[in-house]
């Protein structure tokens, strides 16, 4: 229906554009200071993130670029040497060209990534995150899911080819 590409390229599309538009929404109706408690543990602060993945290396923003560029064009070829149609294949490498896409636009665009998303227990919280971040951290996990099954299923298969003799 969609062709090899078409699929990939709704979920990637799909993923920049929640991304943008909540990160968008967020900065433009949140206060600097505020912080919206959604939940006992869910909360919506702003963040602007100069530094990398947990604020490490804070200031090396064209590092990051460069990084991001590098990622997105490994994902580029990851993608030209898979199984292109699957969904599975999609999804995951959906989300993290999509979420990759989303964090780079904002280091270009604003010169820092815009987190807003605050996760606690009690005091300690988890560093603020976005959209994109939950992408690429969904996309990594339906890689790991994959290859765990496709693992488990070679090796019950294996099972099968000894026990057969």
């Amino acid at each position: 229906m969609y062709g090899p590409y078409g699929r990939l390229s709704l979920i990637v599309i799909s993923g920049i554009l929640l991304d943008q538009l909540s990160k968008w929404a967020a900065f433009k109706y949140l206060a600097v200071s505020q912080v919206l408690e959604l939940t006992s543990f869910f909360s919506l602060v702003l963040s602007r993130n100069k530094g990398g993945v947990f604020g490490l290396i804070q200031g090396a923003n064209y590092l990051f670029i460069l990084f991001s560029i590098l990622a997105l064009l490994l994902l580029v070829w990851v993608y030209e040497h898979s199984e292109k149609g699957r969904l599975s294949t999609d999804l995951a490498l959906g989300c993290i060209f999509a979420g990759a896409v989303g964090n780079l636009v904002d280091r270009v665009v604003y010169d820092y990534v815009r987190d807003f998303i605050d996760l606690h227990a009690g005091l300690r919280h988890w560093p603020t995150f976005n959209l994109a971040d939950v992408l690429i951290c969904v996309g990594v996990g339906l890689i790991a899911w994959n290859s765990l099954v496709a693992g488990h299923k070679e090796i019950k298969n294996s099972r099968l080819q000894i026990t057969s003799f």
